[in-house]
Order: C-alpha cells, then structure tokens, then sequence
C-alpha cells in the first residue's frame, strides 16, 4: 500500500498559502507533511512572529484532522530563534513534530531535519553556519551581521567570522544525525535540509548566481537516502536551469520553490517497494 505525502516550504512569504496547504491536505489526505522551513509572516517583525503562532496551531490542528497526518518541520534562517520554544510547545501538543537536529522514526520512515544554512549578505545570523571553506559570505549588507535577543530586539555582532567558526558547520551536523541511523535506515531515510544543494539545479537565485552548499551534495551523494527536500531560494525552480525535481544516484530531491500568490507543492506516494 502507498505513502501519500505532500512537501512544501517557505510559507514564510505568503502566509495566506497556509490556508492553501490546509485545503489540500483536506483533499489529499497524506500521512505526511514535510514543510521544510521559513514557517513565519517576514510582516510584522518578531512580534508578528510571536502573534501568529496562535494561528498557525489552528491550521496544523486541522491538518492533523483526526490524527492520522503527521507535519514534520523547524524553523528557517527568517525565524526568529528566541520563539523557537513555541514551536516546540505545539509539538508537545502533539500538533507538528519540530524535526531540527533530530531523527523522528514513524511508520516504516526515518526523518531526519537540519534548518541551518551557509552564510548569505543578509543581517539576521542566527541560522549560518560554516560550509566548508565557506565561513562568511564575502558580500555582506549590514556589517558584521545581526542577531536577536530573547525579547526580539537586534543584537550586533563584533566579528562574524568568529561567531560562525563557534557553531558546528553543516557537515558536523548532517554527520551527526547520519550516525543515529541504523545501516539498513539510510536507504530508506527522508531529509528535510532548508538549505539546498549544490549543482542539481535547486539552488539558482533571479541574478543567476547559485549559492547552495556542496557540502550537501556529497552528503546526498555519498549517503543515497531515499528523498529529501529543501527550500530557501524561493525562484530557484523558476529560473533557467532551474528544477524542482531532480535524481542524485538513487537519492530523489525536491525544491517546491515559492512565487506568486498560489501555494506551490509536491504531492507524491512512496509504494511499498
């Protein structure tokens, strides 16, 4: 019997397309949705964040339905980490499973999430890590860069090379949720990775530079899961070159990408096979 799932990413932009994606898990009826990141309104500041959490427990409650969806995703590199325990208080709720750094195991599958991405020339930093030899984006628009205290309010950052050589890179991360999975759970593992990969056509920007990690391309490469997903550079599938699906070995990759006011999605079922 077939595994229906729908994968999308960054609401962020239109946050009406929440509303859309409740109407077609209702029409659809998946067992698992896979939101790979930016879940937020980018209006309103980090206290329009904070306000709109009441709302989108609303709209996982009635895609959960009867409990037999389960959504699966973490925050992206516009949401503001301090409210990252409000995510989780729904997933306590048993609304959304927040699968950032973890491995969540649920009929059959393995999930596994990592939201971090490499550095890029806007403020906020909370979300950049290292990438190879990649630490700071030589471009940068505000400085040293930008984080944000508890109460939402921004914090300069004196040196931003130092503060991403404190963090694990992407690699460190990808290596250290590779090594919970049993060997016979790789093959039929599930990624969401928010940054996309490098050099399969998912990581285009309108200006035509490509900015996704080659970190993650080896990852995919060299460990073959089943599928993952990423989102980030909304236009990317849009451009020339640009895809939304894509094969790496036996690993099928997907980038839904997000333009325009309709939401954009991918609906697939995985056979018993």
């Amino acid at each position: 019997m077939a595994t229906k799932f729908i994968i999308t990413s960054d609401l962020h932009q239109h946050i009406h397309k929440w509303e859309q994606l409740v109407r077609v898990v209702e029409r659809e009826k998946p067992r698992f949705v896979l939101v790979a990141g930016d879940l937020l309104p980018k209006d309103g500041g980090f206290h329009g964040q904070r306000k709109f959490f009441p709302i989108l427990a609303d709209y996982l409650a009635e895609m959960r339905g009867t409990g037999e969806t389960t959504i699966l995703t973490f925050f992206g590199n516009d949401d503001f980490h301090p409210l990252e325990p409000l995510l989780d208080d729904l997933a306590t709720k048993g609304l959304c499973v927040n699968l950032d750094g973890k491995v969540h195991r649920e009929d059959g599958f393995v999930f596994c999430g990592m939201a971090h991405v490499r550095d890029y020339p806007f403020g906020y930093k909370h979300w950049c890590a290292p990438d190879g030899d990649l630490v700071a984006c030589p471009v940068q628009f505000c400085g040293e860069g930008l984080t944000v205290d508890d109460q939402g309010r921004w914090v300069k950052l004196a040196n931003l090379r130092e503060y991403l050589l404190a963090k694990s890179s992407l690699h460190d991360r990808l290596e250290s949720l590779r090594t919970q999975l049993k060997e016979d759970e790789v093959r039929r593992s599930i990624w969401l990775i928010h940054c996309p990969p490098a050099d399969l056509g998912m990581d285009f920007c309108a200006d035509g530079s490509q900015v996704g990690s080659r970190t993650i391309t080896r990852f995919i490469e060299q460990t073959q899961p089943l599928l993952g997903c990423s989102g980030h550079i909304h236009e990317s599938p849009y451009q020339p070159g640009g895809k939304w699906a894509t094969r790496a070995g036996r690993t099928l990759w997907f980038q839904p990408g997000q333009e325009g006011q309709k939401l954009h999605c991918v609906s697939l079922e995985i056979g018993d096979d």
